[in-house]
């Protein structure tokens, strides 16, 4: 009888959260993933030697956990370690935001008091200056928070150390020291992270891949007009097209994992599982034996497919380049990355060695032992398993070591001991989703991001033409394109995917293209200064329900003055790029029958405490594109002096914009309708922005716009038959 050879590849990846203009992460994954899944995956190893896995490092990952090492933080660890009873009110909300970002079901229900936090906060909590629920938290109950957050995505692996075992049964009134024990416990486990990993792949019961650098879709690296291959009436940005970037980050991603693993990996998985025939050739000059991809890709490059044709290797030979190549069974790994999570652990185990079983007795025909291959992430499915994935997990390599007729391999040494005897003469284009692709490019806002990255990597090919830059900057600006090259950017644009974080994907992705410039010394283009993701309507706390006419003086001159008006009640808003974020608390905008009004509050210690060149940008469409830019700080001085009116990107003079301003205890602005090209019934759009140093700071609402419509006469009486 014939063993099923079954692989399991865990894919381990994260892009570049360092910010360059902080100096430090802006998101803290890469730290949460090292001390949950990161930790877990390779420690279940210990006790199982028979146990055979490969995991896939992308080089990206392996760098920020050595950069945490080397003392760089994240926001979230810095929040963390302040001592509660210093949290700043603009600090409390950044926690009451962001500290319950983990998956309720598993990792904060099952905890009395981390569920009793949420509670109190609210499931669905939006942050604002006088908020309650700011005032309801105790201090102590911050600091349970700042504990509880951090704690529960310690893995499964480390329940048992005595820390977090009594942190677990403490479970409140946490002290700064046992916090602070906490904190540095994370440190110390992904301390151990990488001479883990080293060490099992040197004793032989893990093999270690990789990925380019930072996980780009290489494909579309060499020639973003592969992107018509599986989808030929995609539309497309302006070409981008560079095989020397995909070149540099496949070889670069080999040698850095030979540098920081001891070893020099002989597998890589193409970002994504993307493929073509082009990137061959780069797989094997960079010295990667094998390569991975998905099914749909093996199905659309041979001819007939058989019963047997997924579960054996190909040799792929394009030209005069080849490589041996494996292919994910979809299924399977889809059942561990998105189902079984919902089930009992012994059911699913039971169902996957079923499944195997039932494969290998369809495949008992074969010329050789045949293999299967499990390709899937190895961070993100632990998350929504009840128990961190420990029961399944453990328990599905433990049944398929005692299955008469199973065997786990890693993919070199299944390959070593059986090479490919098939081969395939041609490869089809496209990824792992879908077969193509859609997910990176093709879009509006994708589009608009690879149009970026173009005009950035021309930037740095002029400088370098011209000679004007030092071979420094030059390499800084090339690091720079390089992880803005990065598939997540890519991801997180469009409406396939939802993140609280889409903004802050957007943030991180504009400011490695601002640093290629800065590099450079050169300007930072416009493009670069304003989301690229597409703004859509958002909903205000109050909608206009009568005429207003205030007096724009820049104080709440009698308590009826803005009754009526619509509001926006501001605060965080899940931007996690600033902690110190929440400029502002409220806008107030409203309109009679000849102008638009608003009204921008501060936060109650007043525009005195801003900084001399932070500025407001108020930015109202309609059929023309109106922007008022002022700094507060440059009051009191005569009203209309000190504010800029552009119309289309055109300033104006006072005299043809009729706009009014005043900066004192509120920021009051009026615009006349007629400036805004206006008629009753016509759709306008406002948002409002905090500028310095001409980059965004925050922006109102975070996400899209305020819709209105210009009134009518009757507009009052509408709304009272209503």
């Amino acid at each position: 009888m014939l063993d099923l050879n079954v692989a399991f590849l865990w894919h381990m990846h994260q892009p570049l959260y360092l910010d360059p203009m902080k100096d430090r992460f802006a998101m803290p994954w890469v730290r949460l993933h090292a001390v949950k899944a990161y930790t877990d995956m390779i420690a279940c190893l210990d006790s199982r030697p028979g146990a055979k896995v490969t995991f896939n490092l992308v080089p990206s990952l392996l760098l920020q956990i050595q950069a945490y090492l080397q003392g760089k933080t994240d926001d979230f660890l810095e929040l963390s370690r302040c001592p509660a009873a210093e949290l700043s009110p603009s600090d409390k909300e950044f926690i009451l935001t962001h500290f319950f970002s983990c998956h309720w079901p598993t990792m904060i229900e099952p905890y009395q008091r981390y569920s009793q936090l949420l509670g109190l906060r609210g499931r669905d909590f939006k942050p604002s200056s006088d908020s309650l629920v700011i005032k309801e938290f105790s201090t102590q109950d911050y600091l349970d928070l700042q504990v509880w957050f951090n704690l529960t995505w310690v893995g499964f692996s480390s329940r048992n150390h005595p820390l977090i075992s009594f942190l677990l049964q403490k479970g409140r009134l946490f002290s700064e020291k046992e916090k602070g024990d906490l904190l540095d416990f994370h440190l110390e486990l992904m301390k151990e992270l990488i001479p883990h990993y080293s060490s099992k792949w040197a004793d032989g019961q893990v093999e270690i891949s990789t990925s380019p650098f930072y996980h780009p879709i290489l494909p579309l690296l060499i020639d973003t007009n592969f992107g018509r291959r599986p989808r030929p009436g995609t539309k497309l940005p302006p070409r981008f097209a560079h095989p020397e970037d995909a070149r540099a980050q496949l070889k670069r991603g080999r040698d850095f994992c030979r540098e920081v693993l001891g070893q020099s990996p002989a597998g890589v998985w193409p970002s994504e599982g993307s493929v073509a025939p082009e990137v061959i050739p780069l797989i094997e000059e960079a010295g990667f034996s094998w390569a991975a991809t998905d099914e749909a890709i093996l199905y659309n490059s041979i001819e007939g497919n058989g019963a047997q044709t997924l579960f054996q290797p190909y040799r792929v030979e394009i030209g005069d380049s080849c490589t041996n190549m494996i292919f994910r069974h979809h299924e399977l790994s889809d059942l561990i990355g998105f189902v079984y999570q919902k089930n009992d652990p012994q059911h699913a185990i039971s169902d996957f060695i079923s499944r195997l079983n039932g494969i290998s007795r369809g495949l008992q025909g074969m010329n050789r032992p045949p293999f299967v291959v499990i390709i899937l992430d190895g961070e993100n499915p632990w998350e929504y398993y009840q128990d961190s994935g420990w029961s399944f997990l453990t328990g599905l390599y433990d049944t398929i070591i005692r299955e008469p007729g199973l065997r786990l391999v890693t993919v070199g040494q299944y390959l070593e001991e059986y090479p490919p005897t098939s081969t395939l003469k041609r490869l089809d284009t496209g990824s792992w989703i879908n077969k193509d692709f859609g997910i990176w490019i093709g879009g509006q806002e994708e589009n608009r991001a690879w149009e970026a990255l173009g005009h950035a990597r021309n930037a740095l090919d002029n400088a370098r033409n011209q000679g004007a830059v030092t071979e420094e900057a030059l390499k800084t600006a090339r690091e720079s394109i390089f992880a803005a090259e990065g598939s997540d950017w890519f991801w997180w644009y469009g409406d396939q995917f939802r993140s609280d974080y889409a903004y802050g994907f957007d943030y991180l992705f504009r400011t490695h293209l601002k640093k290629v410039y800065k590099s450079l010394n050169m300007a930072v283009p416009e493009e670069l200064l304003v989301s690229i993701r597409i703004p859509k309507p958002a909903t205000p706390t109050t909608n206009p329900m009568g005429f207003i006419h205030p007096k724009i003086d820049g104080r709440l001159s009698y308590y009826w003055e803005w009754a009526g008006a619509g509001l926006v009640t501001l605060g965080n808003q899940g931007n996690a790029m600033y902690s110190g974020a929440g400029l502002l608390s409220e806008v107030a905008y409203g309109f009679d029958l000849d102008r638009f009004y608003l009204r921008i509050d501060p936060r109650k210690r007043g525009f005195g405490d801003w900084d001399t060149d932070l500025g407001l940008k108020i930015t109202v469409t309609s059929k023309v594109v109106i922007t008022i830019e002022l700094i507060p700080r440059q009051y009191p001085d005569p009203p209309g002096k000190k504010f800029r009116v552009l119309r289309n990107g055109e300033a104006l003079t006072p005299q043809e914009s009729r706009v009014e301003c005043a900066v004192d205890e509120v920021a009051e602005v009026a615009i006349p309708f007629v400036l805004l090209e206006t008629v009753p019934k016509d759709e306008l759009t406002f948002c409002i922005e905090t500028l310095q140093d001409k980059l965004v700071r925050e922006r109102w609402p975070q996400e899209g716009y305020i819709m209105f419509h210009m009134p009518d006469k009757d507009f009052e009486r509408r709304l009272w038959l209503v």
